[in-house]
């Protein structure tokens, strides 16, 4: 019994015992979520509550890291250095230490000091206002499970195991080992980036830079204007300097103040060995104040904050890799020192290799764009050329075209092409040549620019709402134009450019001089109002050999061509109008679609000076010839009128006006000789034989087979049958109908002057061809005759057409099936 009790009783303190110490192993944390900063968890701190964090560990200076702006999320290394820290470095280590949990361990004795922990090798305190939390940091265990063991401030007798990965944030790699060996120190909280600037923003950030060499006494500084240029401090009036440089910049140069900015902004520690704390000679990194090259950089962000940096020796390794299709990208060195920071950084930088010549030089980074606006907002252009009272307005306002104002048919449409090449010499980006002092010179021409100076709903008739930038252009002096240029509230500036710019995606070489210098009948729109040919229903010339022709309102029932018929002259009306020779002429009208060139305008015939004018021109009493094209009534215009008048002093060219404006310009004298005297003449000559003929008479062609003659007539059934041939003949009625057709529906090649002559081979019976055709009632007589061409064409002879001009040509093509081989109308 007494035994037996024993036994129990051991066994439940054994019990116990274990039930204890596996408490002490595994037990949670004493916080609420079971987290190790307890005292902050309790107190329901987050990671942005914390304001500081500080790093011990023995036989170091503690590490104390404090949060300095909460806003900006900045913060700063006060031990054992003062300097910034990277918040997105400190961020993780905080959030990682308020998140941290204790996990079950297999290998947790509880014993502080099995574990690291005694001493302590490394202490990490987090404070939040009034409250903080400590953890140590012990041992260190590698694996897919490995740990790091704690205790904390909470829990200070008792180890606990913590997920190695949820603590990585506080090492430097993963190796087992202790933690204050393995933990992160000062470098590797240090900002990175050299320069306050956010190195992304590419200099967007930056108010100000200063760059020196202190030795050389040069010096190049630059501000960023609240209206967004930047302008040089040091030159002095040197005005704006150039943002983006060239577009294509060569390697070793700065022409643009981003990519300056850029590779100032760009420097950084690439890793935490790049701090070299306690440098023994300042000269073994070109940072000696005597140093000839040595640069001073003062920079300023936005944000008023603002460092000094010196930089020092260069080292510049071998071109890193390039993407496909990019320039290598240059992977040097540079040693710089930051004033009040301790130490030196050895610092990676991009290309700097022409940093000491710009700031010996600044000239490659001046603005040498001669206006810099934002096109799209250009809504005002005058044009004031010396001995022209009027000056030239152009205005864009509502809407994207530009118009002209000032004169009696004003506003109108100007020519965007001349404008467009207008505005593209003037914005065209860095094509200033020099800087020249100011001096005396002859203005060929003065421009005036506005901004948004129009109101949108505002009356482009009324005077802008703000001051124009003012270009006065000098003449052209060998290769080079003098511009003045004028900006509100600033000292005029002078420029030298280039007599020809490179402008528009293809670079096309734009003559400055010639694009600036436009007159109104420059800018007047050359488009002519044109007209689909198919909308046309009559055609009106008046002159010396003047007609009408009218389109029938159905087409020919045999070919479906178009019917055009003559409804004047009295003597040709009712005849029909050849329509392709028609169609031709109205597809030349319709198709010049713009003057080649304006020559005055607003001219009042009722004005004698005026009037005398228009008399030189051709238009007074009378225009030479007049073209009238009527359109279809569901057209919107009527009409389009074209008058023509003199030879211009290029006989290439003559006057033209057009219905409904005064400008008078020149077309190309092509288009008045087409409509002169057009042979219309119907080329379809047998275009009035009925299909019913019945009877077709041939003689000739002796070397073709014909003997006498032939005859072919229509049998009662509708086939064709000889009625009159040698012995044994016997007709193709297939082939005789095509010959007929032929005849009755194919054009005539040309017309030809005059009476028949012995040329035209009419008379010889072997190169000739006599055919009559009949049908009831009537008959028409035709002879082919030699060919004009080496055998492409036959003279040909029709009763039908005037005594005086019989004659015309047929496509000898047509005809070589019954000609070529004897019998070529039998089967």
């Amino acid at each position: 019994m007494n035994f037996r009790l024993t036994a129990i009783l051991f066994g439940i303190v054994f019990v116990i015992g274990v039930v204890l110490l596996i408490l002490s192993f595994d037990a949670p944390d004493t916080s609420p979520t079971g987290v190790l900063v307890a005292e902050l968890d309790t107190a329901g701190k987050k990671s942005d509550d914390v304001d500081e964090i500080e790093f011990e560990r023995p036989g170091a200076e503690p590490l104390l890291i404090k949060r300095t702006d909460k806003d900006r999320n900045t913060w700063q290394i006060q031990k054992p250095i003062a300097a910034p820290a990277d918040a997105s470095r400190v961020q993780p280590v905080i959030v990682a230490l308020l998140k941290a949990k204790p996990t079950t361990y297999a290998g947790n004795t509880g014993n502080p000091a099995a574990h690291g922990l005694e001493p302590v090798g490394l202490k990490v305190t987090l404070r939040a206002g009034d409250k903080s939390s400590t953890i140590n940091l012990g041992d260190v265990t590698l694996g897919d499970k490995g740990v790091v063991f704690v205790t904390t401030s909470a829990q200070p007798k008792r180890s606990m195991a913590v997920r190695r990965d949820d603590l990585m944030a506080l090492f430097r790699e993963p190796k087992d080992g202790s933690a204050a060996a393995l933990a992160k120190w000062t470098a590797d909280y240090r900002a990175t980036n050299v320069f306050p600037a956010n190195p992304q923003s590419v200099g967007e950030d930056v108010a100000s830079v200063r760059l020196e060499l202190p030795n050389k006494k040069q010096a190049l500084a630059l501000t960023h204007t609240a209206s967004g240029p930047w302008t040089f401090d040091a030159p002095a009036n040197w005005g704006d300097a150039d943002v983006e440089g060239d577009a294509v910049p060569l390697p070793g140069t700065f022409t643009g103040v981003r990519r300056l900015l850029g590779a100032l902004t760009s420097l950084n520690a690439a890793t935490p060995a790049d701090f070299i704390d306690q440098p023994k000679d300042l000269k073994e990194y070109g940072l000696n104040a005597d140093n000839p090259d040595l640069v001073k950089v003062e920079l300023k962000t936005r944000d008023g904050q603002s460092a000094t940096v010196f930089l020092g020796k260069r080292e510049t390794a071998p071109a890193a890799p390039a993407m496909p299709g990019a320039a290598p990208q240059p992977n040097s060195k540079v040693y710089v020192r930051v004033e009040g920071l301790p130490g030196v950084i050895r610092a990676t930088a991009g290309d700097l290799t022409g940093l000491n010549g710009v700031i010996a030089d600044p000239a490659p980074l001046r603005d040498r764009t001669l206006v810099t606006v934002d096109r799209s907002k250009v809504d005002g252009i005058d044009i004031a050329l010396p001995g022209q009272p009027a000056v030239t307005k152009l205005r864009r306002v509502g809407g994207p075209v530009w118009r002209l104002y000032g004169a009696p048919n004003d506003p109108q449409p100007a020519y965007g092409a001349a404008v467009d090449k207008f505005l593209d010499v003037v914005l065209a980006r860095r094509t200033v040549k020099d800087f020249p002092a100011a001096a005396n010179f002859p203005v060929a021409v003065t421009v005036s620019v506005w901004v948004d100076g129009f109101q949108a709903a505002a009356d482009p008739k009324a005077e802008p709402t703000k001051k124009p930038i003012k270009l006065e252009f000098g003449p052209r002096e060998g290769d080079s134009v003098r511009v003045r240029r004028s900006v509100p509230d600033q000292p005029p500036v002078e420029f030298i450019l280039p007599a020809q710019v490179r402008v528009g995606a293809g670079l096309d070489a734009a003559d400055v001089e010639a694009s600036v210098k436009k007159t109104r009948l420059d800018l007047l729109d050359p488009s002519l109002p044109t007209f689909g040919s198919d909308a046309v229903t009559t055609l009106t010339v008046s002159g010396a050999n003047g007609f009408t022709v009218t389109k029938d309102e159905k087409p020919d029932p045999a070919t479906k061509e178009v019917l055009w018929r003559y409804t004047a002259p009295e003597a040709k009306k009712g005849q029909v109008a050849d329509a392709k020779t028609l169609d031709g002429l109205l597809q030349l009208l319709s198709t010049t679609q713009s003057v080649t060139r304006f020559v005055d305008e607003s001219l009042d015939a009722a004005k004698p000076d005026e009037a005398k004018k228009l008399e030189e021109y051709g238009f007074v009493p009378g225009p030479r010839m007049k073209v009238v094209v009527g359109l279809s009534p569901t057209s919107p215009d009527k009409e389009r009128v074209y008058e023509f008048g003199k030879d211009a002093a290029d006989p290439n060219f003559v006057y033209a006006r057009v219905g409904g404006r005064s400008a008078v310009f020149t077309l190309p004298r092509l288009v008045f000789d087409r409509f002169v005297n057009p042979d219309l003449r119907d080329r379809l000559v047998l275009r009035a034989v009925p299909a019913t003929v019945n009877k077709v008479e041939l003689r000739g062609w002796g070397d073709a087979g014909f003997v006498t003659e032939l005859i072919f007539e229509k049998s009662k059934e509708g086939g064709w049958v000889a009625t009159k041939a040698p012995p044994g003949y016997m007709a193709d009625p297939a082939k005789v109908s095509a010959f007929v057709d032929i005849l009755t529906r194919e054009r005539a090649k040309t017309f030809e002057k005059g009476v028949p002559e012995g040329k035209h081979g009419f008379g010889d019976p072997k190169a000739s061809l006599q055919v009559v055709l009949h049908w009831p009632g009537g008959a028409v007589p035709l002879t082919f005759g030699s060919s004009p061409d080496n055998g492409a064409s036959y003279y040909m002879w029709s009763g039908w057409l005037p005594k005086s001009d019989p004659v015309f040509t047929f496509d000898a093509a047509l005809l070589k099936p019954f000609k070529e081989k004897p019998g070529g109308f039998a089967k």
